[in-house]
């Protein structure tokens, strides 16, 4: 199972995902597929159109973790992350047994 937490404090967000989902064999597991691409876009994205350069202020991306932790300093990164929420929010009530997040 994948888990994720998204964590707020003051102006910055860190979101952490580890864990594979499960759903089938690696190279075929349409699961883990959609949360990683969801999670390098989210980043990538931060990188290439914030507004104001150098949001990401941590980034690890590993097999089976990845952990990204951004200044909200804009409109711009804001959207992105509130976009990363919803699509995983959505793999999770699509998927329940293969993704959670973690309280």
């Amino acid at each position: 199972m994948t888990t994720y937490s998204i964590k707020n404090k003051g102006n910055e967000t860190t979101i952490e995902v580890k864990g594979h989902s499960g759903y089938a064999e690696s190279g075929s597991d349409i699961v883990c597929a959609a949360i990683s691409t969801a999670c390098l876009m989210t980043a990538n994205l931060i990188d290439k159109i914030g507004s104001i350069r150098y949001n990401i202020l941590d980034l690890v991306c590993e097999e089976g973790y990845f952990r990204l932790q951004v200044k909200l300093a804009d409109s711009v990164t804001i959207g992105i992350i509130e976009n990363f929420c919803e699509t995983l929010d959505s793999l999770q009530k699509q998927y329940p047994k293969y993704i959670k997040i973690k309280s």
